[in-house]
């Protein structure tokens, strides 16, 4: 049976950065109240018409070249989002036409800001299973049109940015996914959530009252939400490594991915992860959902912070609630 490798990996984030000076003219707070609820400082907007296709469709390029594959090299896409570009074909059906694939499996996962564990577990195991040879583990988000720019949601849009990470996973000897863990407990799921557009609401998907109350926009409650990611994030790396008998202090790096950076660090200390190896995804452009660990690898990998033989730890937690972790030899 064969193993799965990381052969690339790329990222792409928009050009258009987004300020907080910019948030607050609308969000009624100053920049440093911004920051202080959220702990996001700066994130990226896509150009209006770019959807998540079109900013994994440069993140994959990035991640083909790097392996010194062509876009006709692709056995299969497994494509993470939880902001598609439209409600249906899904965005692995887009990414797979302009990058001119061929007639390949194109298949998207939700699982929202652990989308991208989920979606790497699936990929490794159509490798393992021969199904694949080679597959492209595309996560991209565009938040910036799904975010409520009124004071009510100062303590929320801050922490949502827009941009893509994609890997590249190929049939190898020795295995580069070493272990993955996957958890989802739907026990108050309302508390990080966004209700509508529905197809459980009926005649429409959503009417005039709920629209007016700003309920198609996304709905956090970090005091209910924020602890129990912290303990979920802290097991999962613990989890992880446990499974891959692996002890903390062989790992060159952790991803600890969550939309309030404070508390991935606080979880990370919580897990005796080493401070000066641990990334808090959210802290260069905020929180972008499926595609933070995989973006934060790639950046680590473009500085020379990891390299080929090193291994990289990355746990997640979000919406669902899902959350889990990974680990991988580069």
């Amino acid at each position: 049976m064969p193993a799965s490798a990381v052969l690339g990996c790329g990222r792409h984030l928009p050009a258009r950065t987004v300020t907080n000076e910019e948030l607050a003219r609308n969000l009624g707070a100053s920049a440093a109240r911004l920051a202080e609820l959220t702990g996001v400082t700066r994130r990226h907007h896509a150009d209006d018409g770019h959807g998540p296709s079109d900013l994994a469709r440069e993140a994959a390029l990035a991640a083909l070249a790097g392996a010194g594959l062509e876009p006709a090299d692709v056995d299969l896409i497994v494509f993470a989002t939880m902001t598609p570009d439209v409600a249906f074909p899904g965005s692995g059906c887009y990414l797979q036409n302009k990058l001119g694939c061929r007639t390949v499996g194109a298949l998207d996962v939700r699982a929202q800001c652990a989308g991208f564990l989920f979606a790497l577990a699936t990929a490794d195991r159509f490798v393992r299973a021969g199904a694949a040879g080679r597959v492209l583990v595309a996560c991209a988000e565009v938040h910036s049109t799904a975010l409520d720019y009124t004071p009510r949601a100062a303590a929320v849009t801050p922490y949502f940015g827009d941009g893509a990470g994609v890997l590249v996973l190929g049939a190898a000897r020795e295995p580069g996914v070493l272990a993955a863990v996957l958890h989802s407990d739907p026990d108050g799921l309302e508390r990080f959530w966004c209700e509508f557009p529905a197809s459980r609401h009926h005649p429409a998907r959503m009417d005039r009252e709920a629209y007016r109350a700003g309920r198609h926009y996304y709905q956090l409650d970090p005091g209910a939400v924020h602890p129990q990611a912290r303990a979920a994030l802290a097991g999962a790396a613990h989890e992880v490594l446990e499974r891959a008998g692996m002890p903390a202090d062989r790992v060159a790096l952790f991803l600890v991915h969550y939309l309030d950076a404070r508390v991935a660090r606080e979880a990370a200390e919580a897990a005796r992860l080493p401070r000066e190896r641990v990334v808090a995804t959210a802290e260069a452009a905020g929180h972008i959902a499926a595609a933070g660990i995989p973006i934060a690898l790639a950046d680590a990998v473009a500085a020379g912070r990891v390299g080929k033989g090193d291994l990289v730890c990355g746990v997640a937690f979000g919406a669902g609630m899902s959350w889990g972790g990974g680990l991988l030899r580069l």
